[in-house]
């Protein structure tokens, strides 16, 4: 086998994550810094895999920091601004094949709250109205799978694949235990199907009853995670055995609970055709697949579930609880806990509310505490509890998060911190955790309005408690009388509070509801604008009105003078008057004086006023305000989305019993929690970790089809137009060269064809020309195990005398996943060089070398060596100038040497070409000393 040298090692697990936190550090110090020329060389899809935060998280903080850029006072506002785009480009891309990817998106949206959050903290509009992700919003119900006080025989099927983890197998234990604690022993009968090396284990049978609960649980608990890989069919035949043999209660309702959690590698027109599967739902048993981990295929599952069933599909590192939950559908939890519904029970509870004040205003003031006003305050003592339980419940989550965090961070680092900067760096973190749920809180402009209201209550219940103390008459009583105007102002926010995030939750109502809002901030800049106007000419007319007052001094006349109060007074008088005139309710009399002099310079001053303010400014309101409007509707469904993605994370952390009755139930679920631990901060350690694999399999999937570049926006088209016209000139050039390249003696002697190579299944070869048709040709892929890998093995090995091997690539698919390497003549021919030891690759679409110690992650070249249609790649082996038993190994792309590799050499190396799907040709040729 080929050996690398000592020095070819993997990169060390914590040396790689430092790596990856440094180049994080470096790209959030220069998007700091903001200097546009080090950002556009830095923020790049290829420095973005490489940070520690997932590519996903990462591009949304990118963007978010760009976006804060552009708005800012930054000479380059246009360049940052079309990277900003670049940046929306390469989100979409990423999250692209979710679309066509069923299973894909399945694991993503068990994930997605994280996701979510990241997303409205960054304002990512874009990605929240894509339509697959409205399946977030919307978490149905499900009809109950079985009855708890009914006949029910329920047989527990565990299909294991070959790389089980305990964690796994121990999470389908306890939620078998789950599912048995919900039905019990007595209506209950249990069978669980587990194989290992084809017989049966556990002796857990319908036959053989347990006469107590624990007993049956303490045997579940007893099961052992099998060596071998279990097989469908046979878990199938043991299943539909298990209901035969047995004597049936006719009542008696049958279901099997089928974990799985690997791919079944079936096409899904086979897996509904098993004949155990369907004889099992000919008998009229219920099945519900259940897929464990990543590699279980919701699609798959699907195909086995009956009518009445839902296959689920969750990751590794959720609770049993969760499981057997969605094995039993609770209603209540899986139903009457979704943001929508809880959304409804709020409003209501708002309406209500607002049914008491409306009450409360035609009602007559008095002293004593009406049925009303209690009514009133157990409603606020309730919504108060409710927005503070709304806080503290999103802060524990924060906080329980960090601690996992912390915990895990320690447990894998060697530094050692003093106990007073560990002090302070918690501190640190509690603050940025708190005011992280600030902004998460306020973000929502309903819940601005919620504190508002309440706060106008403590207003009105402090001023309220003051006069029932006080005082004993209604009659001149001021602090009452304000009081019930606050009462009054309540009402009018509760009003718009209840009706207007109703409105804003249908989809045309609410894009016009959302223009309203941002209309109301261009209103606000505008507002400015005139109080400018009003301060400036009111100072101006009030002087020329205290002037007057001065030259009119002891005249008779003096008494008819427009202001003959104080500069204040007068100054006010005026302003006020120019306030009215905006709104064209001011009379022009109350202008006229004594001094004409001073009237006519005060009536030019009024009119350039009226002038400026409403016609210039009133007009140019109305322009900023018909230009909002148009885009808001533009963006229509974007912005809704936005708004609604905000609600439904705000609802997400209420608490369900509405208001009044949360009164109760607050208290006696924080007793609950103080008695039981709570699993949500490591099922969110879970989630993100699944997150992160999912994450890794699109940023894979991007660079095979856009390489470290941004996706084409439409500046980019006509570069990517002359960089197509650029390679078909390679492409002919390179053709040129291969058809009139003077040919030898020595070269005619290799054979050619179908005899220069060995038996290359999935490969088409003519001549010098290698297609790729893939599994459908090849015996091996026949018999069920089906690959996309083909690969062809040149008979000829590597010599002194033919030491290099050329490819040019004709015409390639959009992914491009082929490899040029050096293998031993075994080498398995469904596999890529360089991903088992002892074997070298040079795999062109991740621009990669795969040797020993980078057979996983492969080994990254400068300049990203991606090779692309019309590119000349070249194998080379130098025995020359390395000691004796070792060899160089060259790689080359379009002549230019890429990598070296001083490898050991025992015995002979092949040539070695690999394909995927979407190649369509090569052009293959070794090549002799010149």
């Amino acid at each position: 086998f080929i050996e690398p040298e000592d020095e070819h090692v993997g990169i060390d697990a914590s040396n790689q994550q430092s790596q990856h936190e440094k180049i994080e550090k470096d790209l959030d110090d220069v998007l700091r810094v903001g200097d546009f020329d080090a950002i556009d060389q830095t923020v790049t899809p290829k420095t973005l895999a490489r940070c520690k935060t997932n590519t996903l998280i990462k591009s949304f903080q990118v963007n978010k920091a760009l976006r804060d850029l552009a708005d800012g006072a930054n000479p380059e506002k246009d360049d940052i601004e079309h990277l900003e785009k670049s940046m929306c480009e390469f989100t979409a891309a990423l999250i692209d094949p979710l679309k066509a990817d069923a299973d894909t998106r399945n694991t993503f949206q068990s994930c997605f709250d994280d996701v979510v959050d990241k997303a409205i903290d960054t304002k990512q509009k874009k990605l929240l109205k894509l339509s697959f992700i409205d399946q977030w919003f919307i978490r149905l119900a499900y009809d109950a799978f079985l009855d708890n006080f009914s006949e029910t025989e329920i047989c527990f099927v565990l299909t294991l694949g070959k790389d089980s983890s305990k964690e796994e197998f121990d999470l389908i234990k306890r939620t078998i235990n789950y599912i048995v604690r919900e039905y019990g022993c007595h209506f209950a009968k249990y069978c669980v199907v587990l194989h290992e090396d084809h017989k049966m284990i556990g002796n857990i049978n319908f036959k053989e009853r347990c006469s107590t609960e624990a007993e049956l649980r303490a045997r579940i608990d007893a099961l052992q995670l099998p060596s071998s890989t279990s097989s469908l069919c046979e878990d199938l035949m043991a299943t539909r055995s298990a209901f035969t043999n047995q004597t049936h209660r006719k009542e008696a309702r049958k279901a099997v609970v089928l974990f799985l959690n690997d791919s079944l590698r079936m096409v899904n027109a086979n897996i509904e055709r098993l004949p155990p599967l369907k004889e099992i739902k000919d008998m009229q048993v219920n099945i519900f697949p259940v897929g464990i981990g990543e590699y279980a295929k919701l699609s798959e599952l699907n195909k086995m579930a009956t009518k009445d069933c839902t296959a689920r599909h969750f990751g590794e590192y959720e609770s049993h609880e969760t499981l057997g939950t969605a094995v039993t559908q609770e209603k209540y939890k899986d139903y009457f806990t979704t943001p929508y519904f809880v959304f409804f029970r709020d409003t209501l509870s708002y309406l209500i509310l607002l049914v008491l004040h409306f009450a409360i205003c035609l009602s007559p003031s008095a002293i004593a505490f009406s049925r009303l006003e209690w009514a009133i305050s157990v409603f606020f003592l309730g919504r108060v509890l409710m927005e503070v339980d709304q806080f503290i419940s999103t802060e524990k989550a924060g906080m329980k998060e960090r601690m996992l965090w912390r915990r895990k961070r320690d447990g894998s680092s060697y530094q050692v911190c003093s106990h007073e900067g560990q002090q302070e760096t918690n501190e640190a973190e509690e603050d940025n955790i708190m005011l992280k749920n600030l902004n998460n809180y306020f973000s929502d402009r309903w819940n601005v309005l919620d504190f508002i209201i309440l706060v106008f209550y403590l207003i009105t219940f402090i001023l309220r408690i003051i006069t029932w103390r006080n005082s004993t008459d209604v009659s001149e009583n001021s602090l009452l009388a304000v009081s019930e105007y606050f009462y009054g102002f309540i009402a009018m926010f509760l009003t718009l509070r209840a009706f207007g995030q109703v409105i804003e939750r249908v989809r045309g109502m609410g894009a016009i509801q959302i223009a309203l809002f941002f209309v109301i901030w261009d209103v606000m800049a505008i507002f400015w604008q005139f109080l400018a106007m009003i301060l400036a000419f009111s100072l101006a007319m009030t002087k020329i009105y205290v002037a007057e007052k001065a030259y009119t001094l002891g005249k008779d006349s003096a008494k008819d003078l427009a202001c003959s109060d104080s500069g204040l007074i007068c100054w006010w008088n005026m302003a006020t008057h120019l306030g009215w005139s905006l709104l064209g309710l001011a009379d022009l009399d109350r202008l006229n004086s004594v001094d004409d002099s001073s009237v006519s310079l005060i009536h030019v001053l009024y009119s350039f006023f009226l002038i400026m303010a409403v016609i210039l400014l009133v007009n140019m309101m109305i322009a900023l305000l018909s230009n909002t409007y148009q885009q808001v509707q533009d963006n229509s469904l974007q912005e809704w989305s936005f708004k609604r993605a905000i609600t439904v994370r705000t609802y997400s952390t209420y608490h369900p019993i509405p208001v009044p009755f949360n009164l109760l139930s607050v208290p006696l679920i924080a007793l609950w929690n103080l008695c039981w631990r709570d699993t949500s901060a490591s099922l969110k350690g879970g989630r993100r970790v699944a997150l992160n694999k999912v994450v890794k399999k699109l940023e894979r999937m991007y660079f095979e089809k856009y390489g470290y570049e941004f996706p084409l926006t439409e500046g980019k088209k006509i570069d990517h137009l002359v960089q197509e016209n650029e390679g078909g000139r390679k492409l002919a050039n390179q053709i040129v060269r291969q058809v009139f390249r003077p040919r030898g003696n020595k070269e005619e002697k290799l054979a050619s064809g179908h005899r220069a190579w060995y038996d290359s299944p999935g490969i088409a070869v003519d001549g010098c020309l290698l297609t790729y048709v893939g599994p459908d040709v090849c015996d091996i892929c026949k018999s069920g195990n089906r690959k996309n890998i083909h690969s062809a093995k040149f008979k000829s090995p590597f010599t002194p005398e033919t030491p290099r091997f050329e490819v040019l690539i004709q015409e390639t698919g959009e992914r491009r996943i082929a490899a040029l390497g050096a293998v031993h003549e075994s080498y398995d021919c469904h596999k890529m060089p360089g991903w088992d030891s002892g074997t070298v690759g040079y795999h062109i679409d991740e621009g990669k070398i795969f040797e020993t110690g980078f057979h996983k992650q492969g080994r990254e070249v400068e300049d990203m060596a991606m090779a692309y249609r019309g590119d000349l790649i070249a194998c080379e082996v130098d025995f020359r100038g390395v000691p004796e038993g070792k060899v160089s190994v060259l790689f080359f792309l379009n002549g230019i040497e890429i990598r070296v590799l001083q490898c050991s050499i025992p015995r002979e190396i092949n040539y070695f070409l690999s394909f995927h799907w979407d190649l369509k040709a090569l052009q293959c040729s070794p090549r002799y000393v010149q």
